[in-house]
């Protein structure tokens, strides 16, 4: 049943090719080495708020080289870092084995351990962005780091094009069924940090009500307003409505992940001073 579910679910493309020298390589718990790339942000201003990095998750039939000009925009248009990373079996990753739903999990692991440990990023500094598929591994991780006791949790999480789970795109279910996958609305009621949630009205792959019952199951404490985005698809939300789309994550980042940064660090600020 499984592996049956996988076949259909995963839609990996032929694999698009990015140059090797924009390429980090991480090796994942289940054994297995996947690619990311990294996009750093320039950012001239010396008096603003601790740099943000997005953990980027992408959608079913992506990887990272069909991505990786539009991360590029994103990351000028946002100011931020963005670290993208492929699933295994997805990509450069073909020969590493199946994607599934454990190995995305261990995939995502892997490349927030490479921000934490390896770069340094504090997690408050991390937001997890996940569309479509990518919002499994993404509720996944939000909801880990906000139930661990010795780690912090992240500075904020979007979902774009959310589900609630595998089996409820096609099945109304009021519980998870042995079998799902990516059980999402499982996961959602854990998450502490603010949470953005984008849909558009008129999704047919991903209907709407998914996004709304998901905004339903946050704590009342990680909601920010969603953006729910008339005679819009599942995929044309940041083609059709660009502008709407980028003004509606700047004011989410500016005020739920930069703002608590900026108090952070001005707290920071004057206990130095006060040692002196």
């Amino acid at each position: 049943m499984g592996n049956l579910v996988d076949s259909i679910l995963f839609q990996p493309p032929p694999p698009s090719r990015l140059k090797e020298n924009k390429l980090i390589w991480l090796q994942t718990s289940r054994g297995h080495r996947i690619p990311a790339f990294h996009i750093e942000y320039n950012n001239t201003n010396k008096l603003a708020a601790p740099p943000i990095t997005i953990l980027y998750s992408h959608a079913n039939a992506e990887d990272l080289g069909c991505i990786y000009p539009w991360c590029k925009y994103l990351s000028r248009q946002l100011k931020v870092n963005i670290f993208a990373y492929d699933y295994t079996g997805y990509g450069l990753a073909t020969e590493e084995g199946k994607p599934n739903e454990a190995n995305c999990y261990s995939d995502i692991d892997a490349a927030y351990d490479y921000l934490r440990f390896q770069l340094h990023i504090p997690p408050e500094q991390i937001v997890l962005y996940g569309r479509s598929l990518g919002s499994g591994p993404s509720c996944y991780l939000a909801a880990e780091t906000s139930v661990a006791r010795d780690e912090q949790t992240v500075g904020g999480l979007i979902l774009h094009a959310p589900f609630l789970s595998v089996f409820r795109i096609v099945l109304e279910s009021g519980c998870t069924l042995l079998g799902d996958q990516f059980p999402n609305v499982d996961y959602i009621p854990n998450v502490e940090a603010p949470t953005l949630l984008i849909h558009g009205k008129v999704d047919k792959v991903v209907p709407v009500h998914h996004s709304r019952q998901l905004y339903q199951k946050l704590q009342e404490e990680s909601r920010t307003p969603p953006l729910f985005i008339d005679e819009m698809g599942h995929n044309n939300v940041q083609l059709v409505v660009r502008d709407m789309f980028l003004d509606h994550l700047k004011n989410y980042l500016d005020r739920y992940v930069r703002a608590p940064l900026m108090r952070k660090a001005a707290a920071a600020g004057r206990i130095s001073r006060n040692r002196r």
